[in-house]
């Protein structure tokens, strides 16, 4: 048996490349640290780490070694939540994972506050990570608001939907005095669009080929992008810089259409067919904090 404690160590000095760093963050000394983890890789007759004056840095075993040992302890903090929610207590660290903060600020920080009124023993980290997700790497709890795409690639995980919507174009009147007024897609030639770095190719432009059509996949067209971000798009159409893809339902983008920023484009060649899922992982026992965090945001889906 490993120790959680030894792991932990081993985590820690991963995570931060540092043996006092993970020390401080441990109350420990920094050759406490380096003990436990010499000890473990005595244990697994392999190193974890290549060490040099400067830094260090995981073998290709310690980046394998490292996700099992984070999948041991998730399972350690798995078990110690069941006995706690046993007692009707829920507490624990929570990782969740988006792609862009604008789902968060929408969906999650106007509540947030209440839920840690409710569970204070729950430490809630919100991340984002703009590009290709992969669980293995990823090791998060929740992954919030991603496509389907995350359960196509990754079918053992758990799914529910968070809301359905229309993927819409949009750009500013001064962009269309300039360019022109598409009434087809075939009239897009010689447009622009702000384009998306991690997507790939990374200057497509979500339209329906058809009139209002409702089919599943999606179709594009690839247009000029001088400007790609992974944030900023509808200010930056505000501007003037090109056409944008967005959800019909986006805070920003409703703003923008009732100041008259921002007008839609093509409104009869848009996806119809958009959907945002949450996404968990399937466990025996079900952690009581992902439970909580699922059940409490969900109660509040018709506020957002």
């Amino acid at each position: 048996m490993f120790k959680t404690e030894t792991l932990l160590a081993f985590i820690l000095v991963a995570k931060h490349r540092s043996f006092t760093i993970a020390a401080n963050v441990q109350s420990q000394t920094p050759m406490a640290m380096s003990k436990q983890v010499s000890q473990l890789e005595k244990r697994l007759g392999a190193p974890l780490f290549e060490r040099t004056t400067r830094k260090i840095r995981l073998t290709e075993f310690g980046e394998e070694f490292l996700i099992r040992a984070r999948n041991i302890l998730d399972q350690h903090d798995v078990l110690s939540q069941w006995l706690e929610s046993l007692q009707g207590h829920v507490s624990g660290s929570l990782k969740v994972l988006a792609q862009d903060v604008q789902t968060y600020t929408e969906t999650v920080f106007p509540w947030l506050a209440e839920f840690h009124r409710l569970y204070p023993d729950v430490e809630v980290t919100l991340d984002v990570k703009e590009n290709i997700i992969d669980i293995d790497q990823d090791a998060y709890d929740i992954y919030w608001g991603i496509s389907d795409y995350l359960g196509a690639k990754h079918t053992g995980l758990k799914r529910r939907s968070l809301w359905k919507a229309q993927l819409g174009i949009f750009a500013s009147p001064d962009y269309l005095t300039k360019f022109g007024t598409p009434t087809t897609p075939e009239e897009l030639k010689g447009h622009r669009m702000i384009g998306h770095p991690h997507q790939q190719p990374s200057n497509i432009l979500v339209v329906n080929k058809t009139a209002n059509s409702k089919q599943k996949e999606m179709e594009c067209v690839t247009l000029e992008a001088p400007v790609k971000t992974v944030a900023g798009h509808s200010s930056l159409a505000v501007q003037g810089i090109g056409l944008i893809n967005a959800l019909v339902d986006n805070h920003d983008i409703k703003d923008c259409l009732a100041k008259q920023e921002l007008v839609p484009v093509l409104e009869a060649y848009w996806y119809s067919s958009a959907e945002i899922y949450i996404y968990y992982h399937q466990v025996k026992l079900e952690q009581p904090k992902v439970r909580a965090f699922i059940d409490f945001f969900l109660d509040n889906r018709t506020s957002w």
